[in-house]
């Protein structure tokens, strides 16, 4: 974003006479805080105190404040945060610095009286400052009062900035109609202030403004940094008076930091200053588009282990930049991976923390062993191939391209963001954690119920009876269609029971069949694959009679092919086929003889595994497992 500001008002003003506003251009690095909009909202505030109660001071002898009975005047800062009133808006003019014009370097103040930082800037409005005439029995007989704001930018490369200063006589009453102020900013060890605004002696009026901008330097040796403070004294007196006191006096309660110290010195020899807030937590970013334009693979494992892990390194807890040991932290994680060229060409370690931070070097016998995909449909999908999300650590196979992408991306993200030796910082990966997903488990269809990471959907039909042999018998709904989306280890569902449609009609069959052969229920989604079979959960829409040793178990039967379905829904490591967005969709069909069937004469099953980058393959195509006793082919239970 780039903000063009210009200066205010700055004309000083003879008693009585209006002022005359004069623009003037900003310099590089203060900034205009005069209702700019539009900017993105700081990271950080901190509550603005000013010196406490009242400090007084005579009024000049003959002066016309003396005429009007006024014998002193008196001083009183309010410091106190107010609560936020509408949203006011103060933006940096841009940077001539590029790694600082990118960074917000911008306040967006939804309070006054309270400072406002991101990384690189720092600013403060609302500040008011109360003048008050009294006369010999300590009456008030006139105020003015000054509105004072602050705010500048500091430099990513540089170690000179300015702050732009503009006080505002925002009322004034009874005898009070011009003031003289005085403005004097100071810094502390590590930071001198080479300019400041000439304002002594400098009246003003009623709506009247005077800004100006204060220039620091600070000149840290090569490896070295400084942390230093600033402060301000705002001196206010009637005109003609002696300006020492009284004043107001407040300081910036965050540190400055200049350095020297983001580069190796021992490899890099031109210097590299610059300037933070350094309590303002820095981001590195990091994106997941293909090389060269991202860090492909490599973004997108550490973008899996951020998500999965359990300390969300760079993101839920911080990360620590650290220059020395690398090579010893890449030999503990890394020194043991097993390159997998069969799966990735040019195959190389992507570990995650890194290793130029603290919190990387952990062994690698513990670490996630992941595998990123691109997908055809755009995005990332990621593999586990040993451990799991408990784990400490990943590694990820990458291509080796991809982990130089992602090395010079740090370092990059470091020199902008100003990162030296034990600082820590966050890293924001521009890619998706919800990354493709297999076509069943994109949307869940209408009147299905989740299940595990998939979902099982059981349609009914109506028929004129529960069953044709039962005199009297009302009219219900038998299982018309099952469908689930399998995800990796589906959960269990429940045991069958109850006295589902066609349950007495496969009984009287047996009877009439002189057959003691046992009778099932027969989940079309099968209790291993999470299918409902109680009377309360939604099992009789699940449910169909069958013989028990016939179409539910023997070889081959429903049981045959459940077991395939079973078999594949599990990880890789554990001898399944699924990746952890892939999914197997699963679907049984009862046929039955007519409309009025209560009991099927057989089933249609199907399996196919989709993959989350778009692909399919049939696990096991349409196979028919009629309803009939045993493998021989009769008795037949439908109806």
């Amino acid at each position: 974003m780039s903000l063009t500001a210009t200066g205010t008002a700055t004309a000083a003003a003879a008693d009585g006479q209006a002022p005359t506003a004069q623009a003037s251009p900003l310099k590089a690095g203060s900034v205009d805080p005069n209702g700019l909009t539009g900017v993105p909202a700081p990271g950080k505030t901190r509550p603005a105190t000013m010196t406490p109660g009242e400090s007084c001071g005579p009024t000049p002898a003959g002066s016309r404040e003396r005429k009007a009975g006024a014998v002193k005047g008196c001083v009183t800062s309010i410091a106190t945060p107010a609560a936020p009133a509408g949203r006011k808006s103060l933006a940096a003019a841009p940077q001539a610095a590029p790694a600082a014009a990118a960074d917000s370097g911008s306040c967006a103040l939804a309070a006054p009286r309270t400072w406002y930082y991101n990384r690189f800037a720092y600013c403060v409005h609302g500040l008011t400052v109360l003048y008050t005439l009294k006369d010999s029995n300590d009456k008030e007989i006139g105020t003015g009062t000054l509105d004072v704001s602050s705010s500048a930018v500091l430099p990513a490369k540089g170690t000179t900035w300015s702050e732009f200063v503009r006080v505002t006589m925002t009322g004034a009453t009874g005898a009070v109609t011009t003031l003289s102020v005085r403005f004097r900013p100071a810094c502390s060890a590590g930071c001198k202030v080479t300019k400041s605004p000439r304002w002594t002696g400098k009246t003003i009026i009623k709506d009247q403004v005077l800004s100006g901008d204060v220039v620091y330097e600070s000149t840290p040796a090569p490896g070295t940094k400084v942390d230093f403070t600033t402060s301000y004294e705002l001196f206010v007196t009637s005109p003609g008076a002696q300006i020492t006191d009284p004043n107001a006096s407040w300081s910036n309660p965050e540190k400055i930091r200049c350095d020297d110290a983001v580069r190796d010195t021992t490899t890099s020899a031109a210097p590299d200053p610059g300037c933070v807030v350094p309590s303002y937590m820095p981001v590195v970013k990091m994106s997941d588009q293909p090389t060269p334009q991202g860090a492909g693979a490599a973004a997108a494992g550490y973008l899996w282990a951020q998500s999965n892990l359990p300390d969300g390194w760079g993101r839920a807890k911080p990360l620590t930049r650290a220059k020395g040991d690398v090579a010893g932290r890449t030999a503990r994680t890394c020194g043991t991976f097993q390159a997998r060229t069969d799966l990735v060409s040019n195959d190389s370690c992507g570990e995650f923390p890194f290793a130029v931070t603290r919190e990387g070097g952990t062994d690698g016998a513990q670490c996630a062993e992941i595998l990123p995909r691109h997908s055809t449909r755009g995005g990332w999908v990621t593999d586990v191939l040993d451990g799991g999300t408990s784990s400490p650590c990943a590694r990820a196979h990458v291509p080796l391209a991809d982990k130089q992408a992602a090395e010079a991306q740090l370092a990059e993200g470091f020199e902008n963001q100003r990162v030296v030796e034990d600082d820590q910082f966050k890293v924001e990966i521009s890619g998706s954690i919800a990354e493709p997903q297999a076509v069943c488990r994109q949307n869940a269809p209408a009147g299905s119920v989740p299940s595990g990471n998939g979902w099982i959907k059981n349609t009914t039909a109506p028929v004129p009876h529960v069953n044709k042999t039962v005199a009297l018998s009302p009219a219900g709904t038998r299982a018309e269609r099952a469908q689930a989306c399998l995800g990796i280890a589906p959960p269990k569902g429940t045991e069958a029971e109850g006295d589902i449609t066609g349950w007495a009609d496969a009984d009287a069959f047996r009877t009439a069949n002189s057959t003691t052969a046992g009778l099932a229920r027969c989940h079309l989604i099968p209790n291993v694959l999470g299918g409902k079979g109680g009377k309360n959960d939604g099992g009789p829409d699940n449910l169909v009679p069958c013989w028990q040793s016939g179409m539910n178990t023997g070889t081959p039967s429903m049981r045959t092919y459940e077991a395939v379905a079973q078999r594949a829904a599990r990880e890789v490591k554990d001898g399944g086929i699924l990746g952890p967005n892939d999914a197997i969709f699963y679907q049984v069909t009862p046929d039955y003889l007519n409309s009025d069937s209560t009991i099927p004469q057989a089933v249609t099953m199907s399996a196919r595994v989709e993959r989350s980058d778009g692909t399919s393959q049939p696990l096991f195509p349409d196979v028919y497992i009629t309803n009939t006793q045993k493998n021989t082919g009769q008795l037949n239970l439908g109806n």
